[in-house]
């Protein structure tokens, strides 16, 4: 039942909540606040959240005149930082990046005011509009996990309008919902990790040891020496009997909707009137009695655990604060459900998906109470990041009071082929870079010429110019087929230069490898280069020297582990087919 609430007065949230902004919802390790400061123009792999200073955990006060601590981590992370931060995993699209980073700060930027005027501060949704593949769903997500925030993305395409039957855009809000209570969990279980992970240990040790023997004498030394070999490791595959009755109010081991829990919210059909839960977990009082290994145990009883230092009714309080300060929506192609064009990617009109369904959404984006079965969440401070390529239709071809709702729009350019090799080559973990790493798992030192790059970059071009243009998405496609036939060799090559190193490894133990005219590494590497260079000798030779030249990055292969150089020649030869049947093309690329 979605109610408007105009104003919407303030949901108490902890002090703990107040004091760190996005910062309480870190899906990643913590670090100290003077290092996220430092995060955006250094080199570490990855923005890691600061948690806030030590508080009370369930602290419940009001939203008062008072500011944000001074050493709020985010306040470093102003709109230029946010840039360089989105730089480092999206190529181009400087005016996006922009919009989000402005986006961002506000958010940091509204809770430092006065809250007579907080409440009247709204976020400015953003309209992004651009060509499928050009870095709109990734500059949202990427925000997202920058923020910490609670964040779903969704497609348009998905909901009907009340009355039909299928999805309603309620569910956008208490998908967002769930999102924030994970979100909430993890960080407590963080903050309090050491004790939670003591008190798993002496339950542990308590199945370990009967409460018959503890009480004997010598009592201490038992214990002690039970704790020593279950930190070591050594009692892991020992069978406990432990206790694992979920404490009332509990999730029951399922979560929200999980085993034991029935949401009798909406029936499927419409607008959800008041949600109903039915709780069947524990039902009659029965105790939850297992025989386990201590392995399978310990993450059932933190959990457990975890459950009773949190009471549910404070955590649920917790998350539906940071839904409701902090979520971010992102609804993916919105102009498949424009009905005002007439092209085969506009939906017709009447269309249960269709406008009826921007009608929905109004209240939503615009701020509305929308109930759950945990409690209404007010939308008045979620931000609305829409997307959509808007082929068939334009931007004004949308419902003029939606338009009015997106205030901010701006439009992504097309990628060029200059930007295809920068998207293979500088985010940190580039499509080039997740190849390497998934073959040196199996011993294969992959590389890649400068020429090689060149031609993948051109193929990707031509191929979006010929056929439908998906963007960088294209890159993908050719890239696994660049390095298709390496990928199902590899097994085979490494344990070939295995062999060899071993043979060699004898003969030299004999004193009979004084003659020997190449090492293991090189045989293989000569083999390896081969293989990617179209099988000949000649190839060989030219993928050597398309490796050697390839500077400090790209060292000789380890003893026992393959070198391959993709070279321009593979490329061609790989996709030289394929290009000229345009038919098959279609379906493979």
């Amino acid at each position: 039942m979605r109610q408007h609430a105009h104003p919407f007065s303030s949901h108490p949230i902890s002090s703990a909540w107040v004091a760190s902004s996005n910062t309480a919802l870190a899906p990643t390790t913590p670090i100290p606040p003077s290092a996220l400061c430092r995060a955006y123009s250094s080199s570490a792999s990855s923005v890691k959240a600061a948690e806030p200073p030590a508080s009370p955990v369930f602290a419940v006060a009001g939203v008062t005149e008072a500011t944000p601590a001074d050493d709020d981590p985010h306040s470093c992370m102003t709109p230029k930082a946010v840039v360089e931060l989105l730089d480092r995993y999206i190529i181009g699209q400087d005016d996006a990046k922009r919009a989000v980073a402005v986006a961002y700060r506000n958010r940091w930027r509204r809770k430092r005011v006065p809250a007579s005027i907080r409440d009247d501060i709204v976020p400015k949704n953003i309209l992004l509009i651009g060509p499928t593949g050009c870095g709109k769903t990734e500059i949202a997500r990427r925000l997202a996990k920058l923020a910490n925030s609670p964040f779903v993305k969704v497609e348009a395409t998905k909901f009907t309008e009340v009355g039909y039957h299928g999805r309603d855009v309620d569910t956008i809000i208490r998908d967002l919902l769930e999102a924030a209570i994970g979100l909430v969990r993890q960080r407590l279980r963080r903050q309090h990790e050491a004790a939670l992970r003591a008190v798993v240990e002496e339950r542990l040790l308590r199945a370990l040891h009967s409460q018959e023997q503890l009480g004997a004498a010598g009592q201490p030394a038992v214990v002690e020496a039970l704790r020593e070999k279950l930190r070591k490791g050594e009692l892991e595959d020992v069978y406990i009997e432990v206790d694992l009755t979920p404490p009332p109010g509990a999730r029951g081991g399922g979560g929200a909707g999980g085993p034991g829990i029935i949401d009798l919210g909406g029936f499927g059909m419409g607008s959800p009137q008041t949600p109903v839960v039915i709780n069947l977990t524990n039902l009659g009082g029965k105790k939850d009695v297992r025989t386990l290994k201590v392995r399978e145990a310990r993450p059932l009883l933190e959990d457990l655990e975890a459950e009773r230092m949190f009471p549910p009714e404070q955590l649920i309080k917790e998350a539906i604060a940071a839904t409701e300060q902090d979520g971010i929506v992102f609804i993916d192609e919105i102009d498949k459900i424009v009905s005002g064009g007439r092209g085969p990617g506009s939906w017709r009109s009447g269309d249960p998906s269709s406008e009826g369904v921007q009608r929905d959404l109004l209240p939503i984006i615009e701020g509305s109470v929308v109930s759950t079965k945990h409690g209404n969440v007010s939308t008045d401070h979620i931000l609305f990041i829409c997307a959509g390529a808007f082929h068939s239709v334009k931007p004004s071809d949308l419902m003029a009071e939606l338009q009015g709702r997106l205030p901010i729009r701006v439009e992504l350019r097309p990628l060029s082929r200059a930007d295809f090799l920068r998207i293979l080559t500088e985010p940190e973990y580039n499509l080039i870079r997740q190849q390497k790493v998934l073959l040196s798992s199996e011993g294969v030192d992959l590389e890649f010429s400068p020429g090689a790059l060149d031609e993948v970059t051109r193929v990707a071009e031509e191929l979006n110019r010929s056929l439908d243009n998906i963007g960088a998405r294209r890159l993908h496609a050719v890239l696994e087929r660049v390095v298709e036939e390496i990928s199902f060799d590899a097994p085979e090559l490494v344990a070939r230069a295995r062999e060899q190193a071993g043979a060699e490894g004898q003969q030299a133990q004999a004193g009979t490898a004084a003659g020997a005219g190449t090492t293991p590494v090189a045989e293989a590497q000569s083999s390896a280069a081969a293989v990617s260079s179209g099988g000949t000798a000649e190839g060989a030779q030219q993928a050597g020297a398309a490796g050697s030249g390839a500077g400090p990055d790209s060292p000789a292969a380890a003893p026992g582990r393959v070198k391959v150089v993709i070279d321009r020649a593979h490329v061609e030869r790989t996709l030289s087919a394929l290009l000229q049947k345009q038919d098959l093309t279609r379906y493979i690329l």
